[in-house]
């Protein structure tokens, strides 16, 4: 009986297993074209469109904290608005877990690099991220990004290029 019951565990273990995969997968066709939209050429508005109302996004940048939807939409705007020729380069995507459990909970992480150029200053960055990602009915409720931000636009200022 005991063997009955342990395997029954594992056969329920590996059927949850293979649906928050599935779940994972659908979830990472949407941040990745979240992220494709800061590329260039960038799209605002899909990006808006997948973002939730009731977002919540740690911010990279140095003293903002987590910040809500129009938080998200003004950095998004900030970037799109302000860099060319961006790509997200040598992405290593992964499937999120639970804290307690520490199985897949359909949540998307990333490392990765970011590079592009000031459309000001004409300077190119070139910075290393990691992001995640959760997502409730088809769209982004919860996210993060790490990276030197405020570095970043220093880098690429216009006292950067006098020097």
């Amino acid at each position: 009986m005991r063997y009955i019951i342990l395997s029954l565990m594992v056969i329920l273990s590996a059927c949850t297993q293979t649906d928050d995969l599935a779940l994972y997968k659908t979830n990472l066709e949407i941040v990745q074209k979240a992220m494709a939209c800061y590329e260039t050429p960038q799209d605002f508005e899909t990006f808006a469109s997948l973002v939730h109302a009731d977002v919540e996004h740690q911010s990279p940048v140095y003293g903002q904290g987590k910040v809500g939807y129009d938080g998200v939409l003004g950095q998004a705007k900030f970037y799109m608005e302000g860099f060319s020729n961006v790509a997200f380069e040598n992405a290593v995507w992964l499937p999120g877990v639970d804290t307690t459990s520490y199985t897949n909970d359909g949540s998307v992480r990333v490392y990765g690099t970011w590079t592009g150029e000031s459309k000001e200053t004409g300077n190119s960055f070139s910075v290393d991220s990691y992001h995640y990602f959760d997502i409730q009915d088809g769209q982004i409720i919860a996210s993060g990004d790490y990276f030197d931000a405020t570095g970043m636009v220093m880098a690429v200022s216009a006292q950067a290029a006098q020097e």
